[in-house]
């Protein structure tokens, strides 16, 4: 898996060369648009012309960066889930591994960072598989699942950790497509709605009686 590039700070860009500076802006123009683009289309609608217009660049210059359409993706996404990887595990330290607090930080953050909910919903749901981008999205996933696994091991047996991550995740990403976007409540009712639902959650798995 390509590792997600450091984002610079603005200080740092400012010490670059003025040609250095103009890359960088470019690159980041491009990863703006392509963010863009992926959340709200499926990755196969998405072509690099159109984010070539979006970014204001030539077609040909996002090759200089990005060696194709799955590259440019996975650096995106890779982007935007290292802030949600980043808020989770910040979380953990905070607040001793609560599974409830983790559980509801997952929820809210992908309820409000529409880029990175979108992004991974239509290309969940596309039935193709897209090679390198399936395997650098397993990679994150990974990552996201031993979040959760230290969580949930506070409550479960080792050899039931595996199958509750699992459960975990779908659940709270169930919860998420269904109340999301649920027409005829406002989004403060939404909410507690689906606080209400992670609340459940967390108490069955915390009253799981392995057998």
């Amino acid at each position: 898996m390509r590792r997600c590039p450091r984002i610079m700070e603005e200080k740092e860009v400012q010490t670059l060369s003025k040609r250095e500076q103009k890359k960088h802006m470019n690159r980041q123009n491009i990863i703006n648009a392509a963010i863009q683009l992926f959340s709200s289309k499926p990755f196969s609608e998405v072509s690099m012309r159109a984010i070539a217009k979006d970014a204001n660049v030539s077609p040909g210059l996002i090759y200089q960066y990005f060696d194709d359409q799955q590259h440019l993706f996975m650096t995106a996404f890779q982007i935007e889930s290292t802030k949600l990887l980043n808020a989770l595990r910040q979380t953990i330290e905070t607040h001793d591994q609560q599974l409830a607090v983790l559980a509801n930080k997952y929820v809210d953050y992908m309820n409000r960072h529409d880029n990175l909910y979108q992004m991974m919903t239509y290309f969940m749901l596309e039935n193709d598989q897209h090679g390198s981008v399936s395997k650098g999205l397993r990679d994150i996933t990974d990552d996201l699942f031993s979040i959760f696994r230290e969580a949930l091991s506070k409550h479960l047996p080792e050899k039931e950790l595996k199958s509750a991550v699992q459960l975990f995740f779908a659940s709270l990403n169930g919860i998420l497509i269904t109340y999301k976007n649920l027409p005829g409540r406002s989004s403060e009712a939404t909410w507690q709605h689906m606080e209400h639902l992670v609340e459940i959650l967390v108490a069955t798995i915390k009253n799981y009686k392995s057998a």
